[in-house]
């Protein structure tokens, strides 16, 4: 029998983190290089630059997203409020930010869900497997449409609670502390993902609506940083 040597402690690399500033802005890149007013940042801007982010741009974007859903704006009133407390100077304690934080985020990932495309594919799948045994094909296509209506439904909930609840626990952390590296370490760029599709839609990834939001909240993260830094 044998077994591998042991790794020793110094061999083992820590995972290399982007700084927050350079993960939002590779997300929120426009194609063709357009300048982005952050070509003078560096990852050391004040961590206000978050705060007045998310209660200026990224925050109208997602108030204007849960308006087109018919979503009720008050989680994410509460939530713009208390950035900008944040942004004024005031701390706010980790309790505080993971309540307002996880009904707002719940919210984003459920706008996100592409749930169009994950019927389509469960509807598919399901009418393929009862034409297999036999079934008409309008039989085929009922039984489709009633197993991808329902697996849709779950996972979208699964996938929408289960986002907001790791990532309010983990932003509030990083707010709380005011901790770029914590903010950095909760990968931010995910989230900016998912608030660019809420507003988009069903006008997918490249569409008008998905650039008009990077746009929008790229010009607004190159404002917040300069308002936050002196």
């Amino acid at each position: 029998m044998t077994t591998e040597p042991p790794i020793p402690p110094e061999a083992v690399q820590p995972v290399s983190v982007p700084s927050w500033l350079h993960q939002v802005r590779e997300v929120l890149a426009v194609p063709g290089g357009v300048y982005d007013g952050l070509g003078h940042c560096t990852a050391e801007v004040p961590f206000a630059a978050v705060h007045h982010w998310h209660a200026g741009a990224v925050a109208d974007l997602v108030g204007e997203a849960v308006a087109q859903h018919g979503v009720d704006a008050a989680p994410h009133d509460a939530l713009r409020a208390v950035h900008a407390r944040a942004a004024a100077g005031e701390p706010i304690g980790e309790g505080v930010w993971s309540a307002v934080l996880e009904p707002a985020l719940r919210d984003v990932y459920r706008m996100a869900y592409p749930r169009e495309q994950v019927h389509a594919r469960a509807s598919s799948a399901a009418a393929s497997f009862a034409r297999s045994r036999g079934w008409s094909e309008d039989e085929a296509e009922r039984y489709g449409d009633s197993y991808a209506r329902m697996n849709t439904e779950v996972s979208e909930r699964v996938h929408a609670e289960a986002n907001a609840i790791a990532n309010a626990a983990t932003y509030a952390g990083a707010f709380a502390a005011g901790d770029a590296e914590d903010y950095a370490r909760a990968w931010p760029f995910a989230v900016v993902q998912a608030w660019i599709a809420a507003y988009a839609g069903p006008d997918g990834t490249n569409g008008p609506a998905t650039q008009e939001a990077r746009v929008r909240r790229r010009d607004g993260l190159a404002d917040a940083v300069r308002r936050a830094t002196p």
